[in-house]
């Protein structure tokens, strides 16, 4: 019993942070597209930053989870890549990638 929920706990965060990647990989390209922010390169590379950091972070925790044993892939570093790919993850969105400007509902 407690077997099936841990599978599927792990099988929910894997869908859930790849639905995550997908909506920041569209993110990132409308972005590109739009080349209208005040911003602009610091955000289209804050944003890259934050997309391949994410799939590192997802192939790490995929990794981490699975249970292929290897002399290569240990568990301690694949916690360890997790980490540091969480902390880029999180200095990117909230260090490099600029805030969006709040609307105060004055025009001028």
């Amino acid at each position: 019993m407690n077997v099936g929920i841990g599978f599927t706990v792990v099988a929910l965060l894997v869908i859930g942070f790849s639905y995550g990647l997908v909506k920041q990989i569209q993110h990132t390209l409308s972005i590109r597209k739009a080349n209208k922010t005040a911003n602009y390169k610091r955000t289209l590379f804050g944003n890259y930053l934050t997309c391949i950091s994410f799939a590192g972070f997802l192939v790490s925790y995929v990794l981490n989870v699975s249970a292929a044993k290897s002399s290569m892939i240990t568990s301690n570093g694949t916690s360890a890549s997790c980490f540091i790919f969480l902390m880029v993850i999180l200095i990117a969105k909230f260090g490099i990638t600029p805030k969006a400007p709040k609307y105060t509902g004055i025009s001028n």
